[in-house]
């Protein structure tokens, strides 16, 4: 089984990590240039497409989402729940017990847990509640909402002076919500697509939607997309700088990474006019093979239509516990066919019957 996205390897998978040695001492490597070769495969003859953030991605239709999406929204976390209530009233009955819970769960200094409960929407309750008993400054805010075949928790925390002012911009969210009514690009709503609906709104404000997916039929395969609105310039060093820069093995190990790895890609590149850079690398080490791609495109300050975009792909030829080999992996150029078609697939919004997905700036 090969470990998900964003967890640590072992030092014979962990690229991001090798890559920092790797990338410090390798720059015979010359950046290649893009050819526009087409090699196709059948994982990018049929790309589906995905309202993803503010953006539309594509995936091959073989892959799934694995882990549903990770979606926070000016610090408030919003989970889509994999077992929704069947009806309204089993989420009422949910309601109540959570309800209850806190109210019999005791504070050293308040009582209990509990402070109140606000009826948000008819599909809405939201809790203020102390998280433990030693903690006295911060209120947890978790907000459970139903919709016909969707459950969500939207989670914050906040202090006492800005509680009123939590509340009401938690219960705003919440009365954004607009259900995913089709796959349909052009049916879709203006606003933050979200893992199965969409947030309204277009005022600038903290928003970060992420996914990761695995594909069956190549075991070996994993990928991941993440945009972020921001309000500050993009930091500095970037990634090619900054993986270069934060290596700390020693000598040996070095050596041995600098040995095994082979750069396909390392440079800039531009995504729909975003300046960015991508690194491609082969490490083989023992016998077993990782391909690992990672890419950084640079979002405009306070613009919701224009966010930072962190794309990842990766093929192992081995599974990490075990070190069996899989059954199918891709070939160098089936890879860089991937991941030029996702990255190829990331676009604006298109316009729709309520016109451009305008964004206020």
């Amino acid at each position: 089984m090969r470990a998900p996205l964003g967890t640590a390897f072992n030092r014979k998978h962990l690229f991001p990590a090798l890559l920092a040695i790797a990338l410090c001492a390798c720059n015979l490597y010359a950046t290649p240039i893009h050819t526009g070769e087409k090699i196709m495969s059948e994982l990018t003859t049929t790309m589906q497409p995905i309202c993803f953030g503010r953006l539309v991605i594509e995936i091959p239709s073989m892959a799934k989402i694995e882990g549903g999406w990770d979606q926070t929204i000016d610090g408030t976390k919003i989970v889509s729940l994999d077992t929704p209530s069947p009806n309204r009233k089993s989420f009422d009955t949910k309601v109540a017990q959570r309800e209850r819970q806190l109210k019999l769960s005791p504070h050293d200094t308040d009582g209990v847990l509990f402070k109140k409960g606000i009826r948000l929407t008819p599909d809405s309750e939201l809790f203020v509640y102390r998280k433990d008993k030693s903690d006295n400054l911060i209120y947890q805010l978790d907000t459970m909402f139903w919709r016909p075949k969707y459950e969500y928790m939207f989670h914050s925390r906040t202090a006492d002076e800005y509680l009123a002012e939590d509340i009401d911009g938690m219960s705003q969210l919440v009365k954004s919500f607009i259900p995913m009514p089709t796959t349909d690009l052009m049916s879709i709503p203006p606003g933050l697509c979200i893992e199965h609906g969409v947030l309204s709104g277009s005022n600038f404000r903290g928003e970060s939607v992420a996914l990761a997916g695995l594909i069956n039929e190549y075991p070996g395969v994993a990928f991941s997309f993440q945009t972020e609105s921001t309000s500050k310039p993009p930091e500095e060093p970037r990634m090619i700088a900054r993986i270069e820069r934060s290596f700390g093995m020693g000598d040996n190990i070095g050596k041995e990474i600098t040995a095994a790895t082979k750069f396909l890609r390392k440079g800039k590149r531009t995504l729909n006019g975003q300046p960015g850079e991508e690194i491609v690398a082969v490490m083989t080490i023992d016998g077993e093979t990782s391909i690992e791609a990672n890419a950084e495109f640079y979002g405009e300050p306070n613009s919701l239509d224009k966010p930072d975009i962190y794309v990842s792909l990766s093929d192992q030829t081995h599974d990490d516990n075990t070190h069996k080999p899989y059954s199918k992996n891709l070939t160098e150029k089936e890879f860089l066919a991937l991941w030029d078609a996702l990255l190829n697939g990331i676009k604006p919004r298109p316009k729709n019957q309520w016109g451009a997905d305008s964004i206020k700036k």
